[in-house]
C-alpha cells in the first residue's frame, strides 16, 4: 500500500455534510519482497518530534498534544497513546488476519516500551506537498531504526519481520474543511524494499543493526490516530477516525497486496468490496475494514476457487462464514485465457447474531451488539464506540448497505448477495509493476460488476448542499433477485447492462441468469454460448510462453479430429478435448504437413536434412525419418494425383524438389533453379515455387523478382529472404496463376510465366497473406493482414466496403481465414487482431453478429477450422499457451483458407472462384465512380469494371469544358481496377471524368462521373 490516497468520508459536523479528501499524491513503489515466512512478526517502536509550533502540523511533535480539550475516554482511540494503546490495536490485525485468512496467516506483535524523540521537527521529515520524493521519510525511519539499536543494546531484532514506525501527530492521509495542520505531517506509507531502494539506491540491503548480520528491509509509517479536530460555525468538533484500517492494509502490502484504488487521483475503485482501497480501508470510521475480495485472498494463496469449463451450469455460492466441506465458496469463470470472472458470495451478518464489536478501554475489554446500522454506528460514524476496537465477528458488515447517494435508506435486514470481479490478467501484468491496476475506470485489472448498471464507484457526486460524496459502492451493486435497480433484470449477458464483454468489448459468450434472494446459500446459472458461436474447450499446453515460439496449429482428420503443433521445433499432437496425447522432439521445423488415408494419420515434418513422419493408426504410433541429403528449405507438402495417389514434396538448400511417396520411399528429385527454395504451393499436378529472388514452376517457366522490382518497394533490410508467401490459384478460364509476396509489401501475379500486374501494399512487415473466394464473381480475393484487414483483387483494387478495421483500433496480424459458416453459399473471413479479438467480417465487410469473440491474448500462430461434430469450428492458440475452440457455425459449411499455407498438407492453392456472380458486360455504368467523393485530401480513386483486358483513357474538365487532367492505365478483365487521380494542384469545385475502356477484342464504351473536391 503505498498511501491511502483515496479516502472520501461523508461526516455529520454542526449539522452539516462535509466529505473529506486526500492532498497530494503519494505514491510509492508496489514490494517486490513480499513475506516469505508464514508468521508475521511485528516489532513497533514509538517516536516523537522535536517540539515545534508548526501550524502546519497536528500537535507540537509530541505524543498526545494533537487536541485543544480532554474528550476522556469515550471517543475512538482515546488517550494516553502509550504502548497498550498501540498493541491493542496491534491485536485487531492479529484478529483480522486470522479470520479472513481462515487461520493460514499467523501474527505476533511486541512495541517496545520506551518513546524516543528524533533529532528534528516533524516539517523536516515530511515530503513536500504533492512530491513524490520519499527520500526524507526514508531518511526519517533509518534515524529511527539507528537509535532504537543503540537504546536496546543487545536486541534481537532478527526475531520480527515487519517493523512499524508510530509516530506523534496524525498522518497526511486525508483533508477536512476546516481542519488546521496536515501540509507537513508524515504521510502513511509502507516502505518495501523496492521503495526503499528507490530512495538509497539498488544496492540498498537494510538498515543495519549490531546484533548479528541482521538488516531491517521494511518500515511502516503510522501516525498515532487519524482524529483531529475541525473547525465549523458551531465551534471545534473532533472528527474520529481510528488507524485499525490503515495497519491492516499496510501489513496487506506487506504480504505483497497491490492496491485497488486509483493510485493516480486516489479515488476509489473497488469501494467497500474488498480491502485496499481507501473508502474499505476506512469504513466505519476505520475500525475494520471488510475482508479482502475473492481476488484479493486468491493472490494471497488464502482461497482455491473453483474453475468452470464451457458449459451449462446451476451454481450454488455459500458465504464463508456458512461454508461446510465441499461447498464452493469461489467460483472462477473464465472468459478467455487472460480474463475471468470471480464470484463470490457475501453477506453483512452471514451469523445472523449482528455486529458484535470487541473494545479495549478504561483498561478493560466489552463488547457491543448492534443489530442494524443505526445513529452512530454506520459506514461514516461510529459514535457510539470509544476506546481501540480490537475485533468484530463479521469484518463484512463493512460491505455497502446503503440504497443509494439519493435516498440515503438502510436495508434492515441482512446486506449483500453476489459479487461479480471481472479479473484482466493482462491490465494486472501490465500495471502491477507500478502499483497502477486499477488507475483507468474504464479498464481495470480488478474491477466490480455493478448490478444496479451504473458504474459509479469511484464517481464525484454533491449534494444540495454542495457537499462531495464519493461513490464506494451500493446494496444494489449485488446481484439478488429483488434487487430494485432501474437497469436490473436478474441477468447478466452480452445484452444487459452492464454486460459480459471483455475488457477489449468482445463478446464473452457467458450468460449468468436466475440468481437467488440473498441468503448463506445463493444459487445462479451460468450459460456458455451464443446462437451461433459456442466454446468447446479451453486448455493450457504448458508449453514455453513466448509469441516467437510456436509456429502452427494444423488440422489432419475431420472424422477423429486432432491438431498438430510445432514448438521449438517439438511435435505436440492435441486431442479434440485440447490435451496433449502425444510430444515428440525435434520433429520439424516448419509447418507439419498431415494426411488421413486407410484409418491412419500421417504428419510430416522437416528438421535439418530429415524428412520426418508420425503415423498413428489408433493401434500404434510409429516414428521414421529419411536423410534426404541436403537441408531442407521449405515446409513439406502433401499433394493427391489424379491416381489418387498421395505425394510429399519438399524443397531444398540446393534449389531441388524431392518427392515421397506417403511412406517415405523416394521417387524422384527435380533440379529448378540453384538457390534454396523457399516455399512449394501445388494443385496435385502443376506446382510453383519460390526462392528468395525468384518465381518457378515444373513447367521450366521461371520470373526473377529483382528484375521486376524497380518500380515497387523494396525492403532493403531483408537480405536473402525477400519472397514470403505464395499461394496458387487458377482463373476462371482454368490457367494458373501464381500470387507472391515479395519484400514485406510488394504483390506479383503470374501466369504462365508472364507477370501480369502487380502492385505495393503499404505494409510494415507483411510476411502472409491468404485467398478466398469472396463474390463468387469469377476472381478470386487476396487477404492482407495489416493495420486493417485490406481485400485486394489480382488488379490491386479494393473490395467493395473493404478495408475492414477494428472499433478499437488494434491492427491484424495473423493471416485471415476463409469459410461459409452458414451453409448459405456466401463466403466469410475471420481476422485476428494483436490482441486476440477474433472478428467474423461478411462479404459486405461488416462484422457478423455475435463476432467479436477474444482468445485473451494476441496469437501465437495461424489458427485451423475444422469440422467439429458436423459444425464448423476454430481453435486458436495464443501466446499465453492456451489453446482454444468454439464452433463457429450451425453446419459444416465450406471451407476456403482454413490454416495456414490453406490447408492441413500445405499446398498453398485454392480453386478457380465460382462465376454465379460474374459480370458479361463489358464496361458497367454502375460500376463506375471514384471515391472518396467529395475529394477532401490529395487524391481520390477512380474505380471502373471491365470484362476483358482493357486500356483505359480518363479525361478530366471542369464544368466550362476545359480540359484540366488526362490519365491512362491499363485494366485487367473480370476485376474492378482503379486509377489514382492527384488532385494536389487541383482547386475546388466540381469536374466531370469521361472514362473510356478499350476492351482486347476492340469494343469501346465510355461513361461519365461527376467528382467534387473539397479543400
Amino acid at each position: 500500500m503505498k498511501n491511502i490516497l483515496a479516502v472520501f468520508l461523508v461526516v455529520i459536523c454542526l449539522g452539516s455534510l462535509s466529505a473529506q479528501s486526500f492532498i497530494g499524491k503519494i505514491n510509492p513503489y508496489l514490494n517486490e519482497c513480499p513475506a516469505e515466512d508464514d508468521t508475521i512478526k511485528i516489532l513497533g517502536v514509538m517516536v516523537s518530534f522535536q517540539e515545534d509550533r508548526d501550524g502546519s502540523t497536528f500537535g507540537n511533535g509530541k505524543f498526545g498534544t494533537m487536541y485543544s480539550q480532554n474528550y476522556g475516554s469515550t471517543i475512538l482511540d482515546p488517550l494516553p497513546h502509550d504502548r497498550t494503546y498501540f498493541e491493542s490495536h496491534l491485536e485487531f490485525v492479529k484478529n483480522y488476519f486470522t479470520k479472513v485468512s481462515r487461520g493460514k496467516e499467523f501474527l505476533e506483535y511486541y512495541v517496545l516500551p520506551d518513546t524516543f524523540s528524533v533529532s528534528q521537527t516533524m516539517r523536516n521529515y515530511s515530503p513536500e506537498p504533492n512530491s513524490n520524493d520519499f527520500t526524507r521519510v526514508g531518511s526519517f525511519a533509518q534515524e529511527v531504526w539507528t537509535m532504537a539499536d543503540e537504546l536496546y543494546p543487545g536486541f534481537d531484532f532478527s526475531a520480527y519481520n515487519v517493523f512499524i514506525i508510530f509516530h506523534a501527530g496524525v498522518g497526511r492521509d486525508v483533508s477536512l474543511p476546516g481542519s488546521l495542520g496536515n501540509e507537513r505531517d508524515l504521510p502513511s506509507l509502507y516502505l518495501g524494499c523496492n521503495t526503499l531502494k528507490q530512495i538509497f539506491g539498488e544496492t540498498f540491503e537494510g538498515f543495519p543493526v549490531s546484533n548479528g548480520n541482521f538488516k531491517i528491509t521494511n518500515s511502516m509509517i503510522i501516525p498515532e490516530t487519524e482524529s483531529r479536530e475541525v473547525s465549523s460555525f458551531g465551534g471545534t468538533v473532533l472528527f474520529q477516525l481510528s488507524t485499525n484500517g490503515l495497519l491492516v492494509a499496510s501489513v496487506a502490502s506487506h504480504l505483497g497486496l497491490p492496491d485497488l484504488f486509483n493510485t493516480e487521483t486516489g479515488l476509489s475503485a473497488i469501494g467497500r468490496f474488498g480491502l485496499m482501497d481507501g473508502q474499505a480501508i476506512f469504513a466505519y470510521s476505520g475500525t475494520f475494514p471488510p475482508e479482502p475480495s475473492a481476488w484479493e485472498k486468491i493472490y494471497l494463496g488464502w482461497e482455491e476457487p473453483v474453475t468452470i469449463q464451457p458449459g451449462q451450469f446451476n451454481i450454488n455460492l455459500v458465504t464463508k462464514q456458512a461454508a461446510a466441506t465441499g461447498d464452493t465458496v469461489i467460483l472462477k469463470v473464465p472468459i478467455n485465457s487472460s480474463e475471468y470472472y470471480l464470484v463470490e458470495n457475501r453477506i453483512r451478518d452471514a451469523n445472523s447474531d449482528g455486529a458484535v464489536v470487541t473494545y479495549f478501554v478504561n483498561g478493560e475489554t466489552r463488547t457491543k451488539t448492534f443489530t442494524k446500522d443505526t445513529t452512530g454506528f454506520e459506514s461514516f460514524a461510529v459514535d457510539s464506540l470509544s476506546g481501540v476496537v480490537t475485533d468484530v465477528d463479521e469484518f463484512d458488515w463493512a460491505i455497502p448497505n446503503t440504497k443509494s447517494v439519493d435516498d440515503n435508506i438502510y436495508d434492515p435486514l441482512q446486506g449483500g448477495g453476489i459479487v461479480i470481479w471481472h479479473i484482466d490478467e493482462n491490465i494486472i501484468r501490465e500495471k502491477i509493476a507500478d502499483n497502477k491496476i486499477n488507475v483507468d475506470k474504464d479498464r481495470r485489472g480488478v474491477d466490480v460488476e455493478e448490478a444496479d448498471g451504473i458504474q459509479d464507484i469511484g464517481e464525484q457526486f454533491f449534494t444540495v448542499f454542495g457537499d462531495e460524496i464519493i461513490g464506494e459502492g451500493f446494496m444494489e451493486d449485488f446481484w439478488y433477485s429483488n434487487n430494485t435497480s432501474k437497469f436490473f433484470e436478474n441477468k447478466f449477458s452480452k445484452d444487459t447492462r452492464p454486460n459480459t464483454n471483455t475488457n477489449s468489448d468482445a463478446n464473452s459468450l457467458i450468460t449468468f441468469s436466475g440468481f437467488s434472494g440473498k441468503s448463506n446459500r445463493m444459487s445462479f446459472k451460468i450459460s456458455y454460448g451464443d446462437s451461433l458461436v459456442k466454446p468447446i474447450f479451453a486448455a493450457d499446453l504448458n508449453l514455453t510462453k513466448s509469441e516467437n515460439n510456436f509456429l502452427n496449429v494444423s488440422q489432419i482428420s475431420v472424422d477423429n479430429y486432432s491438431f498438430n503443433l510445432i514448438s521449438n521445433s517439438n511435435l505436440y499432437v492435441i486431442n479434440s478435448a485440447g490435451i496433449v496425447d502425444t510430444s515428440i522432439n525435434n520433429f520439424s521445423d516448419f509447418k507439419t504437413a498431415s494426411l488421413f488415408a486407410n484409418n491412419t494419420k500421417y504428419v510430416y515434418g522437416a528438421a535439418g536434412t530429415f524428412l520426418k513422419l508420425f503415423k498413428d493408426d489408433s493401434n500404434s504410433k510409429v516414428l521414421d525419418s529419411i536423410n534426404i541429403g541436403e537441408n531442407i528449405t521449405s515446409a513439406p507438402v502433401v499433394i493427391q494425383t489424379l491416381t489418387e495417389q498421395f505425394r510429399i514434396l519438399v524443397g531444398t538448400l540446393n534449389g531441388k524438389v524431392k518427392i515421397f511417396t506417403q511412406d517415405l520411399d523416394s521417387l524422384t528429385t527435380e533440379q529448378i533453379t540453384n538457390n534454396a527454395i523457399v516455399k512449394i504451393a501445388s494443385d496435385g499436378i502443376y506446382y510453383s515455387l519460390i526462392t528468395s529472388d525468384s518465381w518457378h514452376d515444373n513447367s521450366g517457366n521461371q520470373f526473377n523478382f529483382e528484375t521486376a522490382s524497380g518500380n515497387l518497394n523494396k525492403d532493403n533490410s531483408a537480405n536473402n529472404e525477400e519472397a514470403y508467401d505464395l499461394i496458387l490459384t487458377r482463373d476462371k478460364n482454368g490457367n494458373h496463376i501464381s500470387i507472391v509476396l515479395y519484400a514485406h509489401q510488394n504483390i506479383f501475379i503470374i501466369k504462365d510465366g508472364e507477370l501480369i500486374n502487380s502492385f505495393s501494399i503499404n505494409a510494415d512487415g507483411l510476411r502472409t497473406f491468404s485467398l478466398t473466394d469472396l463474390k463468387k464473381d469469377g476472381e478470386n480475393y487476396i487477404l492482407i493482414p495489416n493495420n486493417s484487414l485490406e481485400v485486394k483483387n489480382l488488379s490491386g483494387a479494393s473490395a467493395d466496403n473493404f478495408p475492414f478495421s477494428d472499433p478499437e483500433d488494434n491492427f491484424f496480424n495473423i493471416s485471415p481465414l476463409s469459410a461459409d459458416f452458414f451453409g448459405d453459399d456466401k463466403p466469410e473471413i475471420l481476422t485476428f487482431s494483436d490482441i486476440g479479438n477474433i472478428f467474423g467480417v461478411d462479404a459486405s465487410g461488416k462484422t457478423i453478429d455475435i463476432f467479436p469473440i477474444s482468445s485473451g491474448a494476441k496469437l501465437a500462430c495461424v489458427p485451423v477450422l475444422f469440422n467439429d461434430r458436423g459444425k464448423i469450428s476454430l481453435a486458436v492458440l495464443d501466446t499465453s499457451g492456451s489453446f482454444s475452440a468454439w464452433n463457429i457455425g450451425p453446419t459444416e459449411g465450406t471451407y476456403y483458407w482454413f490454416e495456414l499455407n490453406g490447408n492441413s498438407g500445405n499446398t498453398s492453392f485454392i480453386n478457380a472462384a465460382s462465376s454465379s456472380n460474374f459480370v458479361n458486360e463489358f464496361f458497367p455504368e454502375n460500376r463506375v465512380y471514384n471515391y472518396p467523393n467529395p475529394v477532401y485530401e490529395s487524391s481520390t480513386n477512380i474505380r471502373y469494371y471491365v470484362s476483358e483486358d482493357s486500356k483505359i483513357n480518363i479525361k478530366i474538365f471542369d464544368l466550362a469544358g476545359g480540359l484540366v487532367d488526362e490519365l491512362n492505365d491499363n485494366a485487367l478483365g473480370g476485376y474492378d481496377n482503379e486509377t489514382e487521380w492527384n488532385v494536389s494542384d487541383v482547386q475546388s469545385g466540381v469536374y466531370l471524368a469521361r472514362v473510356e475502356a478499350t476492351g482486347a477484342s476492340g469494343k469501346s464504351e465510355n461513361k461519365i462521373i461527376k467528382i467534387a473536391i473539397i479543400k
